[in-house]
This record gives C-alpha cells, structure tokens and sequence, in this order.
C-alpha cells in the first residue's frame, strides 16, 4: 500500500510541470533511441554480411597466393586432393571496361574458368557458361553482373553484345544472376573472362587465387589442410607466402571488426544517455529546492528520512522510466525507417533489455543524489523558507 501511494504521488508531481519533464524526457528518448539504432544498424549490417556469405557457400576456401608460383596446369591436382570436390583459379585484371561511348567504373575483371561458377555459387540468369573449348581456343568471351549490363546497355538483356576491355573486344555469352556484394565478392559488377584469354589483357598467367569447394560442410577443415599441405610441400611455397581462410575464418574476422564498431557506435550514443542522465539530476534538485516547505511540513508530521529520499528516488526513476519507454519506441521506430530506406537495422531483445535497464540506471544513480539532499533538510529550517 505504500508503494502504491508512493508510486502514485510521484506521477502526480512528475507530471505537475508538463513542459520541464518533456523536456527532461526528451534527452532520454534521444539517448536511448540513438543507442537502440546505432547497434541495430551495425547488428544488421553483420547479419547481412553472414547471410550474403552464406549465400556464396560456407563449404568454400579460398588460397591467397603471393609469389605467383602457380600455374593453370596445377589446378588438377588441387582438384584431386583430399576433400576438394572441386575448385577454380582467379586472377584480377586491370582493364577498363567500355561498350561504344558507355564506360563502367563499377566492373572488375577477373580471369577464371568453367568450374567458378559451381564453385562460387553463381547462377546465370540468361546465356550460357564458360567452357573448356573457350578456354583452349582463348575465345573472347565473357560473362557479365547485372550492374555492368545496365551501365554500358541500360538493360540486362546483353547477350551476343560486344564490351570492351582495355581497347580488346569480348562477346557477352552470359549474364550472372543477381546476388549483390559480400565480402570478397561483387556479383554485380563482375566481368568473368576465360583464364587463357586473360594474356591479351596483360596477365602473366599466374594464378593470384584459388577458390575450392570442400565435398561437404565437415569436410572443410580436411580441404583447408590438403591445400596448404600442398602448397607447402609439393609446391616448396613459404607459408608466409600463401593464406588459405574458410568462409567462416573470414566471416569471423569481418565480425570482430564489426563487434568493435558496435561498441564504438554505443559508446558515442551513450554520452547522450549521459548528458540525459545530468538533465534528470539537474530536474530534480531544481525539484527538491521548489518543495522545501513540502519537505519540511512533512517531515514535520512524521515523515523519516527514508520516506522522503524513497519519495524523490521513485520520482527520478518515474521521470527515467517514461522517457526510457518513449526512447525504445521511438528507436524501434526510427529503426524501421532506417530499413525501409534499404540500411539493415535489427533491433534485438538484449539491446531493448539494455536500453530499458540505462533508464533504471539514471533514474536511481541519478537520483539519489537530489533525493539525500532532500532528506536531510532539517525540518524547522525548511519550514521557515518561503
């Protein structure tokens, strides 16, 4: 019963100055919501990359070379090592990219063969594959992303069109389906050449990098470590000078980088909270020094210490609590703005369970200090201010 009467004293002072606690609130619902959408955004961010990755195979791994020793002819015997099923050489071309007057500036050319598709996870959405007749006549083919077709033909229907790389005509015998970009990887402005073609545009024919496909989610660690055992021992090569990664090696060092953003994102959204937490206190001592006669005619009356330094406590908390109920609304809100403006932003229940306890926070810590004050108003001293 006394916390209920507590409790309803409180709202009632709370919301006797309507435009000083909106205010007050106000710093709260700004803290609390830029806390909710700085880590939602970054949380979506993260979510997008581990989906986009998924996408692309989480059975693949991939061999970074630095020396060039490897040739195309070596890409059997990767194909024939333990826990491969299949696998893919990739090298990237310096070429600018152009079809009549229309130039790109979002293309990369990259030199591979028939098998990237299969091992990359990529899909045509019209003509046809790479093949090994291309690759053994040097034909000047290519396949295109959705981006690059769109920028040089304002259209993705371009097959059987011609697009230049580095002065160098190239038919578009297919058009990749779009997948969008992720680490390592931009489907959209992807021009895929045949590897053997790639010396008319400069290429010294060594391999820059290896994409295999294990032959299943377990068997990863078995490919990882046929690589780099082959790399190594068959192939002399230094290890610090190859670096084979899984999916989820890369994905986990993209998400530690990303963990450190998200903090460093709530650590700036918390000094509102901050300056928002000061602006409670600053309220309620302007509050405590209103209602001195209060204090005091209470005080005299009966009332002990502990009532009065509850009775301001609940008041602050009070104050905090609506205005850290109106910041997760308002942050969940402006979240789903966010994404409906196309920027991932996920709000999840831990950020909403941290953004509602940081209200109860500084409304206590806050608190207490014009809370203690008021309590120890001496009660004749108090009754004699005007």
């Amino acid at each position: 019963m006394k916390w209920l009467q507590v409790g309803k004293e409180a709202v009632k002072n709370v919301a006797r100055n309507k435009l000083r606690t909106a205010l007050t609130m106000l710093g709260l619902v700004i803290g609390i919501s830029s806390v909710i959408v700085l880590v939602g955004m970054s949380e979506g961010s993260n979510r997008q990359v581990a989906e986009q990755m998924k996408a692309l195979g989480g059975d693949i791994v991939s061999a970074y070379l630095f020396d060039g020793a490897l040739g195309y002819d070596d890409m059997n015997e990767v194909r024939a090592l333990p826990g491969v099923a299949d696998a893919a050489p990739s090298k990237y071309l310096d070429a600018q990219v152009s079809a009549g007057t229309e130039k790109t500036n979002r293309a990369m050319v990259e030199a591979s063969d028939e098998h990237y598709l299969a091992v990359r996870n990529l899909e045509l959405a019209s003509g046809r594959n790479l093949s090994s007749v291309d690759r053994e006549n040097k034909s000047k083919v290519c396949i295109i992303g959705g981006a690059v077709a769109r920028d040089l033909f304002n259209t993705t229907d371009a097959l059987g069109r011609t697009v230049k790389l580095a002065g160098d005509e190239f038919t578009v015998v297919g058009v990749l389906e779009e997948k969008g970009e992720s680490m390592g990887l931009n489907t959209e402005g992807l021009v895929l050449v045949p590897y053997q073609s790639a010396d008319t545009l400069g290429s010294d024919g060594k391999i820059a990098t290896i994409y295999a496909r294990a032959t299943g989610d377990d068997a990863v660690p078995m490919a990882k470590g046929s690589i780099s055992g082959y790399l190594e021992h068959e192939k002399r090569i230094a290890p610090s000078l190859f670096s084979v990664n899984t999916q989820d090696e890369i994905l986990g060092a993209g998400g530690t980088v990303n963990e450190t953003m998200t903090l460093l994102l709530a650590g700036i959204a918390s000094i509102s909270l901050l300056v928002a937490g000061i602006g409670v206190m600053n309220v309620m001592l302007v509050s405590v020094a209103e209602r001195v006669r209060e204090i005091g005619i209470k005080k005299a009356l009966g009332a002990k210490r502990g009532d009065i330094l509850l009775q301001f406590l609940v008041e602050a908390l009070v104050l905090s609590l609506f205005g850290g109920a109106l910041g997760i609304l308002f942050g969940i809100a402006l979240c789903a703005v966010v994404e409906y403006a196309g920027v991932s932003c996920a709000v999840s229940l831990p950020v909403i369970g941290i953004a509602a306890g940081a209200s109860m926070l500084i409304g206590v810590v806050f608190g207490i200090f014009p809370a203690y004050r008021a309590s120890q108003l001496h009660p004749v001293v108090a009754l004699r201010q005007e």
